[in-house]
């Protein structure tokens, strides 16, 4: 379920223009109806609380799809799209955003970080920086304060990693073995995942949703062919692309990549390999940096997730060590 909070002077007229069902009105009680979609075509069955004529909250059971689209429909009717971080902390100081974010840290470490912003690192760091004379050092620190940036993104908002592949390569199988236990319906039958499937997790203290996507194949079957569009839309917002390879399908069976950019291939079912060939294929993991796993069994699966995080954080940051927050659209 998703929930959207439409905020503002005209939030009540902007609703109207797409609403049908019960009267529009100021209530205590949750409203029902539907929302109307022209960018796909249907109507989403929604509930609003409308709590006064500028603040409405408005939950979906739709997919990301679904509320990619409501969220569009109301930016055309002029909403600005804008994080919970940003709604909640607009144009605040480091400490005051570090403070603010604090009750939401998902870990311990991510809290040690915020505490570490709240006590003063960014301010420190840049008075050292200032006070610098050689240009290429400053220059290093300055290049560390934009790398330990993308970090401040996600100290609460989680790094999106999206486990995509062919039809039947296990990308389900491999989803429930990160996670350490059954999350996704796993069938021998390619197509049986229609929708993206996520789950929220740690790795190395820092948060990261891991999403399961309908497999690439051609079909005729439209449930199938929404599910691939909508792994289409995941990979497109995704930090890191796992790309899932079927050991045992031959090369040139393999559905084109869909991204170019921050892709980690992934071969799986190294169990189901013969032992000559299983040898070759672990020596090339180790020579060209591929991830070679077993969902079904767990091999390589340690390796894998070391290889994500190192994707998401090459170098992480250290104690007391600055970590610029951002207020503005820098959160997604």
């Amino acid at each position: 379920m998703a929930s959207i909070l439409l905020y503002g002077s005209d939030a009540l007229d902007i609703l109207q223009r797409h609403w049908t069902g019960q009267e529009l009105r100021v209530a205590d009680q949750p409203l029902f109806g539907r929302f109307r979609l022209e960018t796909i075509g249907q109507n989403e069955a929604i509930v609003v609380h409308i709590s006064s004529r500028n603040e409405i909250e408005i939950h979906s059971h739709g997919g990301e799809m679904v509320v990619s689209a409501i969220e569009s429909t109301l930016i055309q009717d002029g909403a600005c799209s804008v994080s919970w971080q940003e709604f909640f902390c607009p144009d605040k100081t480091q400490r005051e955003l570090a403070l603010r974010l604090l009750p939401f840290a998902p870990t311990e470490h991510i809290a040690q970080i915020l505490l570490d912003q709240y006590n003063g690192a960014l301010d420190r760091e840049c008075t050292e920086i200032e006070k610098l004379e050689n240009e290429t050092v400053k220059r290093q620190r300055f290049d560390r304060l934009k790398e330990n940036a993308n970090v401040g993104k996600h100290l609460v908002y989680p790094f999106r990693v999206v486990l995509a592949g062919a039809s039947n390569a296990g990308k389900s199988s491999l989803f429930n073995a990160i996670l350490g236990f059954q999350r996704s319906i796993v069938n021998v039958i390619a197509g049986t995942t229609r929708d993206v499937v996520s789950y929220q997790t740690a790795l190395e203290g820092f948060p990261v949703t891991f999403y399961d996507t309908a497999g690439f194949r051609e079909t005729q079957h439209e449930l199938e062919q929404q599910g691939i569009e909508r792994s289409r839309q995941s990979i497109a917002n995704a930090d890191l692309l796992v790309w899932v390879i079927d050991l045992t399908v031959p090369e040139n069976e393999q559905p084109d990549i869909c991204a170019t950019k921050n892709v980690l291939h992934c071969f799986n079912k190294i169990d189901l390999i013969d032992t000559a060939n299983s040898s070759h294929w672990e020596k090339q993991s180790v020579s060209e940096k591929r991830t070679i796993v077993s969902a079904t069994t767990g091999q390589g699966i340690e390796t894998l997730l070391e290889h994500i995080i190192r994707r998401l954080i090459p170098n992480p940051p250290k104690p007391l060590e600055a970590v610029p927050l951002r207020s503005t659209t820098d959160y997604p």
